[in-house]
């Protein structure tokens, strides 16, 4: 075998162990990326002088969820809320459930409001002297079994009970 012909054969060969690895490692890739858990923005929440970012987790139709953590920001009787969403949240269909109570009677209101996409990128929760705002949730509509949700606490005095649970 002449010495260009070795050459050329070694050269081969090392071509198509470049090849496997290569493609070995855009399998590698391919499955780190499929298997990575989604990553999803997040909400920023801002009142009385103090701001929130407010991490999704994930929660099915009733509601049961898992890895929500529930943000808190403190939002006395009479003081809005404003919220801002990134783009992968308002470029979609969402719903703003919201939770108020009246403190002379203890009642409890609960309202939402769905919104269409790229209908609005923030939003303000108004609030009057005589009520206060408990709660705050954004959902995204989904086709799996679970859907993105950002949620909010703002009652005063309650979160320091939550703590000690």
């Amino acid at each position: 075998m002449s010495m260009q012909a070795r050459t050329k054969k070694i050269l081969a060969v090392i071509a198509v162990i470049a090849l496997v690895a290569a493609g070995g490692l855009a399998a590698v890739v391919t499955m780190l990326v499929r298997d990575a858990p989604e990553t999803l923005p997040t909400v920023t929440a801002f009142s009385n002088g103090e701001t929130v970012d407010i991490q999704a987790g994930v929660c099915d139709s009733t509601m049961r969820c898992a890895d929500l953590d529930v943000a808190y920001l403190p939002v006395p009787a009479g003081v809005p809320l404003q919220m801002s969403l990134p783009k992968d949240v308002a470029e979609g269909e969402w719903r703003l459930n919201v939770q108020f109570g009246d403190p002379r009677t203890g009642e409890v209101f609960e309202g939402f409001r769905d919104y269409a996409a790229g209908e609005v990128y923030s939003v303000t929760v108004p609030t009057r002297e005589n009520e206060q705002l408990l709660g705050v949730i954004i959902q995204q509509p989904s086709s799996r079994d679970f859907a993105p949700v950002w949620a909010l606490q703002t009652l005063p005095g309650l979160q320091e009970g939550n703590d000690a649970q």
